[in-house]
């Protein structure tokens, strides 16, 4: 294994684009190979071409440096190709939660302006329900995703089109000029107190991130990051797939995560660094021990969060454990030292490209061991989001006084180590997914039984994470049974948003002018009246 060195994995600042890390890596590496799922392979010298045969393509289309396009796609090698062809044409790229349905995906692609969608066929069935809000999206093309899958879905004033016409374009570069301040997505964060946001991220944006991951990591050239994580978030993304290609490595995708074939996934692609939820480990620390545990090609697992049980996991698995914290606004910013002892409490210490502190109210700095709002500010150009599209007031308020302010409690040591405590937000986190109480109680409230409804985060113990309860009021003379509504919830929203604690109530608890106390709410916690699906046998499909 090669000393770590991470000043050869940096490019100058010009060149820092996807257009230049693509072609560039396909020249250096040619045959090496830069993907594997199952038995599929791609080096880095056809990664670059089929790229350019589907930038080319695109600009064929019409396509324009800036245009938006959305994903609706699950993980596959079309994903990366199309990410990647948008990359070189300067084009935006949306992507979506592949389980959001009805009006939460109407209101993203609506947002976001898009005016084409790349689209799973087994997802086309979402399309078609949305249809007449999404009137600006002229064309879907079809990804295959599922060759057992035929609908015969027809649109009214959309176009469709079969992916493999995209791979027919030219195998030239194409002749755009991509810069790091270019944008290259628009991610759209859980909103907390109303509709979800688009951050707009910056090409540099993405190469920072992958460089932070590969500081913090460790990574050399002869690594294979393995990620089961969905595509269409940051961490999969960006600091698995994005920093193998900065990192001259080789990126393994799973499909999705299984508790039954992670770790014969592991060694099947005989990968050395991944990235999981803390609810991961734990899920891996739940299974009966065995002596061959610690036998496996893993050096290096990132968790976020850390877990409790994190020096057993690492000696259990022979792994070194690293801990991090971050938003989608702004990148990576904290993370565990590679070569300190693991502090599961901890999230770690700020990056080097990062001036992280704990603000008061009045964005006065606290001193050691008090409480206050983790807040961030990038020492590199382009390094945090540019703001929320088309949201100039909301962008404002979370740069407060030239600091992101994450909406999240914490506390520094002495000795520079943060420590995460609680959400300022009125967020929640179930399974690795960011959920806004706001689009949970947006499709409650649509209920014609009921008056309004309030959801709330309950702690998981076990699992590190949170639990969705929804507290509702019915209209007067109106009744309605738990089953009911979850019914009425899981044809209307992604699985993991769908509550598992339900609780009819009389009324809630007010302020003055009428806005919910939800905190009133979330110290009540479950109660004798709260019923639970899990234990009514309800299962949600994703």
């Amino acid at each position: 294994m090669q000393s770590f060195d991470i000043k050869r994995f940096e490019v100058d600042f010009d060149n820092r684009s996807l257009p230049y890390l693509v072609q560039n890596r396909a020249r250096e590496l040619g045959d090496k190979t830069f993907f594997v799922h199952g038995d599929q392979k791609v080096t880095y010298k056809e990664l670059d071409g089929n790229v350019n045969r589907i930038a080319n393509s695109l600009l064929e289309m019409g396509i324009k440096k800036g245009d938006k396009i959305c994903f609706m796609m699950k993980n596959s090698i079309e994903f990366i190709y199309s990410w990647f062809a948008l990359g070189k044409i300067g084009a935006i790229m949306v992507p979506i939660n592949p389980t959001l349905k009805g009006k939460l995906l109407g209101y993203i692609i609506k947002n976001s302006q898009g005016t084409i969608a790349l689209v799973d066929n087994d997802l086309l069935e979402r399309i078609k329900f949305i249809e007449d809000d999404i009137k600006k999206i002229g064309k879907l093309v079809v990804v295959k995703e599922n060759p057992d899958y035929d609908q015969g879905i027809t649109f009214k004033n959309m176009h469709t089109m079969p992916f493999e016409d995209l791979m027919k374009g030219s195998i030239s570069p194409p002749n755009v000029d991509v810069k790091p301040w270019d944008p290259m997505s628009i991610l759209y964060t859980s909103g907390t107190t109303g509709p979800s946001k688009g951050a707009v991220l910056s090409h540099h944006y993405y190469y920072n991130t992958a460089w932070s991951a590969i500081y913090y990591m460790k990574h050399t050239e002869e690594d294979i990051i393995y990620s089961c994580l969905p595509l269409f978030h940051a961490n999969a993304s960006m600091s698995n797939c994005y920093t193998a290609l900065l990192a001259r490595a080789t990126f393994a995708m799973g499909k999705r995560f299984s508790l039954s074939t992670f770790m014969d996934e592991i060694a099947m692609y005989k990968a050395t660094h991944t990235h999981v939820m803390g609810s991961i480990l734990v899920l891996l620390m739940k299974q009966k021990p065995k002596p061959d545990d610690a036998n496996n090609t893993l050096k290096v697992v990132n968790s976020v969060p850390l877990i409790p049980e994190s020096l057993e996991f690492e000696k259990r698995f022979g792994v070194k454990l690293i801990g991090m914290y971050g938003a989608t606004e702004t990148s990576i910013c904290i993370a565990s030292p590679f070569d300190e002892e693991t502090k599961p409490d901890a999230c770690g210490k700020a990056l080097p490209q990062y001036d992280c502190r704990i603000f008061d109210d009045n964005d006065m700095e606290c001193p050691p061991g008090k409480i206050g709002e983790i807040v961030v500010r990038g020492n590199l150009p382009f390094i945090q989001m540019e703001g929320y599209y088309n949201m100039p007031e909301a962008t404002l308020k979370a740069f407060r006084n030239l600091w992101y302010h994450t909406g999240d409690y914490g506390k520094q040591d002495e000795n520079g180590y943060f420590y995460f405590e609680d959400r300022k937000k009125d967020a929640i986190r179930r399974r690795g997914e960011n959920i806004s109480s706001y689009e949970v109680e947006e499709v409650v409230n649509a209920h014609p039984a009921v008056l309004e409804s309030a959801a709330i985060a309950i702690k998981d113990q076990e699992m590190t994470e949170d639990e969705v309860k929804i507290c509702v009021v019915l209209k007067k003379g109106q009744d309605l049974s738990p089953e009911e509504l979850i019914n009425y919830c899981k044809e209307r929203m992604a699985y993991f948003m769908v509550p598992r604690y339900v609780e009819f109530m009389d009324d809630f608890p007010k302020t003055p002018n009428q806005k919910i106390e939800k905190y009133k709410l979330r110290e009540k916690g479950l109660t004798a009246q709260t019923w639970d699906r899990e234990k009514a046998g309800i299962k949600i499909e994703r």
